[in-house]
């Protein structure tokens, strides 16, 4: 925990990842039981058919979006139990708690995350 992040800062933070992963996870659990949904029996054209196959497709993918997003929570959660929380996993600096504030899974501070980012466009 950084010493500049008072306590309550880190209470606060820590019911905001709560309620990100409790609505996560009712999500998560919406898209998979629409994605599973059965198809009614009636008869169908293959426009149909495709619709139906494309919207279950986006369901499961959204879902899938949403279950990394949990692990990006959860993981926060750990450090806030570990003492870890608030501090860069790229330069061990302190991540700015305006930042946190923004995005409290956020696990590297805005350089590194830049320089993440700059990575990944130079290996395309």
């Amino acid at each position: 925990m950084s010493r500049r992040m008072k306590k309550n800062q880190l209470e606060s933070l820590r019911k905001m990842l709560n309620e990100q992963k409790q609505s996560l996870l009712e999500k998560v659990k919406t898209n998979v039981s629409s994605s599973k949904e059965d198809l009614p029996n009636e008869v169908r054209d293959s426009a149909d058919a495709a619709s139906d196959y494309y919207e279950r497709e986006l369901a499961w993918g959204l879902s899938e979006t949403e279950r990394m997003r949990l692990q990006e929570v959860e993981d926060a959660l750990e450090r806030i139990d570990g003492g870890t929380y608030g501090k860069c996993e790229g330069c061990g600096s302190q991540i700015a708690p305006s930042r946190l504030e923004a995005l409290p899974f956020a696990k590297l501070c805005v350089e590194c995350r830049s320089k993440e980012e700059q990575s990944k466009k130079n290996n395309f």
